[in-house]
């Protein structure tokens, strides 16, 4: 699928046919006013790049919230396979990047999918203060140093 098409098909799923990346190789959807997600094409045209915004205020997350956000982001064990970081105006947000090139489009939807589910359960965690237990990471074996674990 081609960037283009893995929009479109959002598109056509979302009930907005006309969905499409501009000139620049963006498009960005606002749901219910409060929802905006942002893809973008990188300039090799081999990756569609998601990202959405769960809050402006990351400088203010209390440090127990950060633990947890971390927590969550080690080993994908709670993001959905997306990844926490910063924008340019120091936004938290959820970034996935997807591969346009040999990408199904059922895996494509199962992508998007996992990435507005996690982006909807993340923004409720962080606007109400209940983020929950994520995994602790105690249960992983310790390893001699210079073990490799291939995933």
């Amino acid at each position: 699928m081609t960037a283009s098409e893995m929009i479109q098909n959002i598109g056509k799923r979302l009930g907005i046919p006309e969905l499409c990346l501009n000139e620049h190789g963006l498009c960005r959807i606002r749901l219910n006013n409060s929802i905006v997600i942002d893809f973008e094409e990188d300039d090799t045209k081999n990756w569609l790049h998601v990202f959405a915004a769960l809050t402006d205020e990351a400088a203010n997350l209390p440090r127990d919230m950060m633990l947890k956000l971390l927590r969550a982001h080690y080993l994908f064990n709670d993001t959905g396979h997306a990844s926490f970081g910063l924008d340019a105006d120091d936004r938290l947000c959820l970034f996935m990047r997807a591969p346009t090139a040999e990408l199904a489009e059922g895996l494509w939807v199962e992508m998007f999918e996992g990435f507005f589910s996690t982006y909807l359960e993340w923004k409720e965690r962080l606007s109400s203060g209940a983020i929950g237990e994520t995994f602790s990471g105690d249960d992983l074996p310790i390893l001699p140093p210079g073990t490799f674990i291939r995933v």
